[in-house]
């Protein structure tokens, strides 16, 4: 045998060995891991699904503090209502950083208003045994998405933070979903849109907010308006054009004013880069199984997603085959993204574009509104009668009926 191919096949045992090596690493992990996920340069969004204790917001605390500690970067910690954004901020943010990464940064927090911060020096003890902040450096912002309206026009953004180049944004929205339980009293896509606007305004570059969140049987909002709901496990890339995009962000991070990022956008501004997001749906390693077997929340609710970490999808109503005419528009609300094209096989998409009379679903639509229809489509729909082009377009026609106030007949 030539040595040239031993060499090779021994080359290729060894890979074969070390990727097999890390394999049986990965399957014995007992928690999340997130380092390998931020390899992803391009990405502004991550989002992290998986079951609860699978070590998810443990694993980003503890980047974010790292970061913190080793650059100075100081984070913000989102949650969707007020009152669990105040839970994390009682008593010197007690709820916002484990222990044991208290230790291991060395971290002396306090809080102001919103605000975390590390005392670095402190005076010497008193008779009492007190002792007086004389430096201290801002580590965390918390605020909920709710009452994003709280925070316009507060001075939050600081066109200047990107100048350091040590400097990048920060950002997790942590339980990003709500729970089966929980008063559906805002728009958790508006809401959070508007607030990430407070914070980053135009930024592009140098960006990366972490969406953490449970799996559950219903369609995260977020993930909707994505376009995108992971139906197996696994890493998922919505990215467009990711050598332009590269290029981009090289000749972005040159730019020194708002002249030159102008004329850099003109440049790009007809290439799209996509969402620019990865999806983790986190499968549960032997470790974490074994770990959750014989727990209480297995024991009184063994079936639930959002403890076992997986969702049993129906794509029953799922339809592969070809739609011809399109019969009319479905309308939920003003937003083209809540319409729906009714073809005439009974199959529901999301709608492009096609010009047909519409059914509104509401009144004050600017259309025509008649309740007898509307709740023909609702009893189709309970009846299971519809056909859907695609799992995503189900799960948001879904939701949207969900979100219909009953009405009398």
């Amino acid at each position: 045998m030539p040595r040239n191919n031993t060499a090779n096949i021994i080359e290729e045992y060894r890979a074969k060995k070390k990727h097999d090596e890390i394999m049986q690493h990965l399957k014995e992990r007992e928690w999340y891991v997130l380092r390998s996920l931020l390899g992803y340069w391009w990405a502004i969004f991550f989002f992290l699904l998986g079951g609860r204790e699978a070590g998810k917001s443990y694993a980003v605390t503890n980047q974010f503090c790292k970061d913190f500690k080793e650059k100075g970067i100081p984070f913000y910690w989102l949650r969707l209502s007020e009152t669990s954004a105040r839970k994390l901020l009682n008593n010197n943010a007690e709820k916002l950083v484990d222990p044991d990464l208290r230790r291991k940064y060395n971290l002396d927090l306090v809080t102001n208003g919103n605000n975390v911060y590390n005392v670095t020096r402190r005076s010497k003890p008193d008779k009492k045994g007190k002792t007086k902040i004389l430096e201290k450096k801002l580590m965390a912002s918390v605020f909920s998405i709710a009452t994003f309206y709280n925070d316009k026009g507060s001075g939050l953004f600081d066109k200047d933070f990107l100048k350091d180049k040590n400097m990048k944004y920060n950002i997790c929205l942590d339980e990003m979903n709500r729970e089966k339980s929980e008063k559906n009293s805002f728009d958790i896509v508006y809401s959070f849109t508007n607030q990430l606007e407070n914070l980053v305004r135009s930024t592009k570059g140098r960006i990366r907010v972490i969406c953490i969140g449970n799996t559950l049987e219903e369609a995260s909002d977020l993930l909707c308006a994505f376009n995108f709901i992971p139906e197996e496990f696994g890493r998922y890339k919505l990215v467009k054009n990711k050598k332009k995009l590269g290029e981009y962000l090289k000749k972005l991070e040159k730019v020194t004013n708002d002249k030159e990022r102008a004329k850099l956008d003109e440049e790009y501004k007809d290439i799209p880069f996509g969402k620019r997001a990865v999806i983790e749906y986190i499968e549960p390693t032997e470790a974490y199984s074994n770990r959750r077997k014989g727990t209480i929340a297995d024991i009184l609710m063994p079936t639930a997603s959002t403890f076992t970490n997986k969702i049993e999808t129906d794509t029953t109503l799922v339809f592969k085959g070809r739609c011809k005419s399109p019969q009319h528009v479905i309308k939920f609300t003003k937003d083209q993204k809540d319409w729906f094209t009714l073809w005439e096989n009974g199959c529901i998409s999301q709608w492009n574009k096609e010009n047909k009379p519409a059914i509104a679903m509401r009144p004050y639509l600017d259309e025509v509104y008649d309740m007898k229809i509307m709740t023909a489509i609702m009893q189709k729909f309970d009846y299971r009668a519809f056909r859907y082009k695609d799992l995503i377009t189900f799960k948001m026609f879904q939701k949207n009926m969900n979100l219909l106030k009953p009405r009398g007949n």
